[in-house]
């Protein structure tokens, strides 16, 4: 009885914020605002179709940057997405390319192909995320000005592999937050509607992305950052095998502990066949991830799937995105026949970010606190006036950070609920065969700030940052309102390309990403 009170009362309180936030926006601010036409066939291709056309010589480098430059250039007044950018760098680096290019033969380029898959081909990064010469201020007002003074290895190896970076995007204050805005360059907008975010901390890459103004993104995830933007941008994302893309420099501060496993480095893209070429030039560990996911039986693969936390304490998930992923099921069952099975959850999902906040402070022991990173790491910040300034609305942080800094030493009391024991538990469940199809949130796209007024939907990305295991956001269409609809595919560490091949099998099906924008060509 007492568990039905609590539900209801957690929907009556879920209704009347969704009530409050939509009626602020109809009275005070626009929703539907269109972005420009796509008018350059490039902007629509996916990465690898972007590197076979300059190295057959369809298209320039030269020309592939000046497009999405100007994509960026009529989008970015709407979006808010881009901080920072080389263009003219990155131009005069195409020119290279294309030179270099002109002077081979076909079957040199061929080659040149095999080494280098992602040649001339524009990428952008998040901001907290290191490429040389670009702002790495983190959204924190006490690094305002600051450049990279490097590539992060992830950009590097790109870089290597011929991808050219052409502008750092919008992040949360220390990457650390849900909804991509700061003090320094404000907030990211969704393009799907304006109203809404488009997640974080990697939100400025998948709005920038799903906005045709990048084929590719270099994100980060400790939290859902690379899968719920992912996810509210309609775009595919994937959080890899923890330690397979190195996180050195994907921050505006070295970690101490390199070996972190709650944290990973990963991409954002169009299409899952782009997600796989990135994995493979980034992670040597990837070496024959696109053969492996080719190869995969997804007749052979046991399908769990849960539609939902299952808690009263959190928010039961919204009927469309429970029946996109049941037709999904449906869908893997009826043409591969996959086995499906129904997953119960090894703990209360409403404790998820108890456990989330006690394996960071495990990994995180020998760190600076959140106090002295926002404070530069030159001494540390007072909570109490920070709190009072922001109370008096003189804040140098944003809301968010400073509950995270409040919080940040609270121990876990129940050993039942230590994360290693949890993660056997998911792990017993999903063996050497078996992937786990889920919700990225129990809701479409939320309204700017709204995810701040009950903090568990975050539950069921951060779960599996808990338990290190590799998920891929998989876009599934559109709401009747225009919202992407999607789920996150889920598996065990090293296997990555069940959850991969899963979801480029979705992909077949429903089409993958859907333009928020007119496509004119």
């Amino acid at each position: 009885m007492l568990s039905v009170v609590i539900s209801l009362l957690t929907r009556l309180y879920l209704a009347v914020v969704r009530c409050v936030f939509r009626l602020l926006w109809v009275a005070w601010g626009p929703t539907k605002l269109l972005l420009p036409p796509i008018d350059d066939p490039a902007l629509v291709q996916s990465a690898r179709t972007l590197a076979l056309w300059i190295r057959q010589r369809k298209r320039s480098t030269v020309s592939i940057i000046e497009a999405f430059r100007r994509r960026i250039e009529a989008v970015n007044p709407i979006i808010n997405a881009v901080v920072d950018e080389r263009f003219e760098a990155a131009l005069r680096e195409a020119r290279e390319v294309d030179r270099r290019l002109d002077a081979c033969t076909q079957e040199e380029r061929e080659e040149i192909g095999r080494i280098q898959p992602l040649l001339g081909v524009p990428f952008t990064a998040k901001e907290s995320v290191m490429v040389k010469g670009l702002s790495n201020a983190g959204g924190l007002v006490n690094r305002q000005g600051m450049k990279a003074s490097r590539d992060a290895e992830v950009v590097g190896r790109l870089r290597e592999a011929g991808a050219i970076p052409v502008a750092v995007t919008n992040v949360p204050e220390l990457a650390i937050w849900v909804e991509s805005y700061n003090l320094l360059n404000g907030r990211t907008v969704n393009p799907y509607d304006v109203s809404r975010t488009p997640g974080g901390s990697s939100g400025g890459e998948g709005a920038l992305l799903t906005s045709c103004g990048t084929p590719l993104s270099v994100g980060t995830d400790i939290g859902g950052s690379i899968r719920i933007p992912a996810f509210l941008c309609g775009t595919f994302g994937h959080k890899p095998t923890s330690g397979w893309v190195s996180l050195d420099g994907t921050r505006p501060f070295r970690y101490v502990n390199e070996n972190r496993k709650i944290s990973v480095a990963g991409p954002l893209c169009r299409s899952v066949g782009d997600l796989v070429v990135f994995l493979e030039s980034v992670a040597p560990r990837a070496a024959g991830l696109a053969a492996n996911v080719t190869n995969t039986d997804i007749g052979s693969l046991n399908i769990w799937w849960m539609d939902g936390m299952e808690s009263p304490w959190c928010r039961p998930t919204e009927p469309s995105l429970r029946e996109a992923l049941h037709d999904a099921c449906r869908y893997l069952h009826q043409s591969f026949g996959a086995t499906l099975r129904q997953f119960q959850w090894p703990l209360d999902m409403s404790r998820t970010a108890e456990v989330w906040l006690s394996k960071k402070n495990n990994e995180d022991k020998d760190e600076p606190p959140l106090v002295s990173d926002m404070k530069n790491r030159e001494g540390s910040i007072n909570l109490v006036e920070e709190w009072l300034r922001w109370m008096c609305g003189r804040g140098r942080h944003i809301f968010p950070t400073l509950v995270l800094a409040s919080g940040e030493t609270r121990p876990l009391k129940s050993d039942r609920l230590s994360w290693k024991n949890i993660q056997t538990s998911f792990l017993d469940k999903l063996g050497q065969n078996g992937v786990l199809v889920v919700p990225v949130l129990p809701l479409v796209a939320p309204f700017h700030g709204e995810l701040l007024y009950f903090w568990k939907d975050v539950n069921l990305a951060l779960i599996f940052n808990v338990t290190e295991m590799p998920s891929t956001s998989v876009p599934l269409g559109l709401t009747k309102d225009g919202l992407p609809l999607g789920l996150q595919v889920v598996t065990t560490p090293g296997n990555d390309h069940l959850s991969l091949a899963v979801a480029a099998a979705l992909e077949d099906k429903f089409g993958g990403w859907v333009s928020p924008s007119p496509v004119t060509v």
